[in-house]
């Protein structure tokens, strides 16, 4: 997108679902065979609410069911001097865990439900921008939101 021929940032949303005390993360394609670790999540469409989004991107990557969706976090991601967007983060409880599916193989090699810290490395920038902020998922009282700006 650009406004009078100069890049703006794009809005995002990235969804920390959780279950059984462990995180779904993604294996993001980079190359025929490497990747980097993702949360589900993707751009918001024109006239669609960030959870909306957030309920869509997740179910049209992994075909999971949201419980309750909380807005967590908001990370400034600076990929390149052309490249910036803006992820609005949400956590929610995965519903029915048994129906994970790699629905976009395209761009996923395969989704894994992990503890928060056990991913360290290999890390898709807006994931990486979360890491390095003050959330953490599992707090009860989300009342407190992190910003990696």
């Amino acid at each position: 997108m650009e406004l009078i021929g100069e890049p703006v940032p794009r809005i995002a949303v990235a969804v920390i679902v959780t279950h059984n005390r462990r995180v779904l993360f993604g294996k993001r394609r980079v190359a025929d065979s490497d990747f980097e670790w993702q949360l589900p999540g993707g751009w918001i469409n024109i006239g669609e609410s960030p959870m909306q989004a957030a309920v869509r991107e997740v179910r049209e990557e992994t075909g999971l069911t949201l419980g309750i969706l909380e807005f967590v976090a908001l990370t400034n991601n600076i990929f390149s001097p052309k490249n910036h967007s803006i992820s609005l983060c949400f956590e929610a409880e995965c519903v029915e865990p048994e129906k994970l599916m790699i629905k976009e193989p395209e761009k996923c090699l395969g989704w894994q439900w992990c503890e928060w810290h056990e991913v360290e490395d290999k890390l898709f920038l807006p994931l990486a921008n979360l890491m390095k902020s003050d959330y953490r998922p599992f707090i009860g009282d989300k009342r407190t939101v992190s910003f990696s700006i």
